[in-house]
């Protein structure tokens, strides 16, 4: 996409969010948004090498580790209530 292509889609994008109702939002708030929904080629590569890497590792037998233990972890690291 060149830049003009960019510049047209993040104008349209901005333009909707604040018809939308969006219109409390940052500039920057409204960019980083767009940025997420429109992920560069490079950004969109790596997502899907992280994904497939991911794959290869369940694939091997790598099951990750259970939510609860580690959010229990967390919690524990910053003392963090059930409740937080």
């Amino acid at each position: 996409m060149t830049i003009k292509e960019q510049i047209d889609s993040f104008h349209r994008f901005a333009m909707q969010q604040v018809e939308d109702g969006q219109a409390d939002w940052s500039l920057d708030a409204l960019y980083d948004q767009w940025r997420m929904e429109n992920p560069s080629p490079a950004e969109t590569e790596e997502n899907i090498a992280a994904i497939q890497a991911a794959i290869d590792d369940m694939n091997r037998g790598d099951r990750g580790r259970a939510a609860n233990e580690v959010i229990a972890e967390v919690r524990s690291k910053y003392n963090l209530s059930e409740t937080q």
